[in-house]
């Protein structure tokens, strides 16, 4: 991180004085630019969490090509994320990594509303457009993780992932249910799909306003202080000392299971919507955007966390999520549902900031940005591995799905909380 003039530190010594903890890390204008080009990532990406979906279940009407997608995406992560891990390692500009996946973004996303609006868009382009954006995605995201570290510090570093988060929840809060309301204000639904091409060029505009503002994000050139091997070699030494790392390699399990448990209802919900609730594209996008509210709530009062019992509080956050996907799981009333789902979005905040800043902190720096790409590579195996849970969908309904799912969660965090290796880490 670059370091400021004495008299410019003593300045933002006095900014930050006046600010509440929970905002620490605004008083920082590198770190409100950097937020800044991020939120236009994330309106992107929380529109797209909508649109996608929706318009798979409104060409297919398949529980299974809604898999699919999610599994397309991942696959390619299988093979992204830990290059993408050994570029933010060795490149000494992180944010251009970062600056080219968001200009990568907005080509697929006009590419996609070009297809709807000239009536061409089927199954398969969107198959095709999910592949390749969970390439770039994979292939950035470690980069944008290491970069908040260079942007903030380490000991802002809790506050300004957990804004990050609150940005990216405040998003999914607004944009999603905006998504939905325009695509039926304009007719959208029963397979009429051509609305949805204003929100694919909407994304577009986002996702390049986050490119202008990522220029305004000024870091240090350095990079690691270990000498720079070929590249398969670093992927070694990478997997290497997470294996060695009892620490890492535990938070980095014990992730997964959570993270594999709690993402089933997710990537149902178009179908779930549809079928058991039986609400349009504005009530789909309205229930993606309830979440956000309890996620919104949830990554603020992460905010203002100290630096103490974050592990208990993530096994909290985790078990209350199991506990809401259940009785998720066994509504059929809509409104019921989404105040439900509110509960949902303030427990995953809370297991996705933390398990994020919890990482983060134990971790060497010198492999900071390979370890954040297993992070990411788990996501793109949990992304595979739920496949069959969708074709299980198909079989038996999404509500037995979700079920069982929140249940297995439940039950996994009741184990931890039993662990102290794990509950007791600050």
């Amino acid at each position: 991180m670059v370091e400021a003039p004495l008299e410019d530190q003593v300045e933002l010594g006095k900014k930050l004085s006046h600010l509440p903890r929970t905002f620490e890390a605004f008083g920082d204008t590198n770190f409100r630019w950097f937020f800044a080009s991020l939120f236009g990532n994330f309106a992107s990406m929380n529109m797209q969490m909508f649109v996608r979906g929706w318009l798979v279940f409104e060409i297919t009407g398949s529980y299974e090509k809604l898999g699919w997608m999610t599994a397309a995406g991942g696959f390619v992560g299988l093979f992204a994320a830990p290059l993408g891990g050994v570029v933010a390692d060795r490149v000494k500009q992180k944010k251009y990594i970062v600056q080219i996946s968001q200009g990568l973004n907005a080509i697929i996303a006009l590419s996609v509303g070009l297809l709807i609006s000239f009536d061409r868009l089927v199954f398969e382009h969107l198959l095709i457009a999910s592949i390749v954006q969970g390439l770039v995605m994979n292939a950035m995201m470690p980069s944008r993780q290491a970069l908040t570290k260079d942007v903030v510090g380490l000991h802002r570093l809790t506050n300004a992932i957990a804004l990050s988060t609150s940005g990216m929840n405040t998003a999914r809060l607004l944009l999603p249910g905006i998504a939905g309301g325009m695509v039926a204000a304009l007719g959208g639904g029963d397979g009429y799909i051509e609305p949805a091409k204003w929100v694919y060029f909407l994304m577009t505009i986002l996702y390049l306003l986050g490119v202008i503002m990522m220029f305004k994000v000024k870091v240090d050139d350095s990079i690691a202080e270990n000498p720079v091997g070929p590249i398969l070699t670093e992927l070694t030494l990478g997997f290497r000392y997470v294996l060695q790392t009892p620490i890492i390699l535990m938070l980095l399990g014990c992730n997964f299971l959570m993270v594999f448990f709690s993402m089933t209802y997710f990537m149902l919900l178009p179908g779930f919507a549809k079928q058991v609730l039986d609400a349009g594209p504005d009530r789909l996008g309205l229930l993606i955007s309830i979440s956000g509210l309890g996620s919104l709530v949830g990554s603020l009062l992460v905010a203002g966390m100290p630096n103490r019992n974050r592990a208990r509080v993530l096994l909290l956050g985790a078990m209350l999520l199991g506990i809401s996907l259940v009785l998720f799981s066994l509504s059929t009333n809509y409104w019921l549902s989404m105040a439900l789902l509110t509960i949902v979005g303030f427990g995953q905040s809370a297991r996705m900031s933390l398990s994020n800043v919890l990482i983060q902190t134990y971790v060497d720096d010198n492999f900071r940005g390979r370890v954040m790409s297993i992070y990411m590579l788990e996501m793109s195996i949990l992304s595979v591995s739920i496949y069959p849970i969708s074709v299980l969908a198909d079989l038996v309904g999404p509500q037995w799905a979700v079920g069982t799912s929140g249940f297995c969660l439940v039950i996994f965090i009741a184990i931890l909380f039993r662990i102290p290796a794990y509950r007791d880490l600050d």
